[in-house]
């Protein structure tokens, strides 16, 4: 007997069709339109995709993204403060130092709490950035503009 998995088949059926039918029409030169194509296919993104993102982009920071810039700020600080007391050191200093466990894992704290500040960071910013793909064949339509 054989089974078939229908759960792929429900899932699609339950996806969002998010339908755009609204054109909105604006005239470039032909270096602003090769340099469209050229961010949009780095962001790995299709030009209406790219150009969408852009546009509705918010203009100015929210206060959370404020925030995020002063921590990361502050994160690169620490970072300065960690590579100068290193700097600081003999080699024969440094070696006691990193095979000291204790004051390893200490420090790999206070690192671990920056590096997740940056990391939160640039989360938010690439998911504010991100649009679901189109319902049609973007690259075929955007080829006739």
């Amino acid at each position: 007997m054989e089974y078939e998995d229908t759960s792929s088949q429900e899932h699609e059926q339950k996806k969002l069709v998010i339908r755009r039918d609204k054109v909105v029409v604006t005239k470039v030169t032909e270096q602003e339109l090769s340099q469209i194509k050229e961010t949009a296919s780095r962001c790995g993104m299709t030009r209406s995709d790219f150009i969408r993102a852009r546009v509705l982009a918010r203009q100015r920071l929210s206060d959370r993204e404020l925030d995020g810039l002063r921590q990361l700020a502050a994160c690169r600080t620490d970072m300065v403060n960690f590579a100068n007391a290193l700097h600081g050191l003999t080699d024969n200093e440094k070696l006691r130092l990193f095979r000291h466990e204790e004051t390893m894992l200490e420090w790999y704290e206070k690192v671990a709490h920056v590096t997740n500040h940056v990391a939160d960071f640039l989360q938010s910013t690439q998911t504010a950035n991100s649009y679901p793909a189109g319902t049609t064949n973007q690259e075929d339509k955007e080829d006739g503009a």
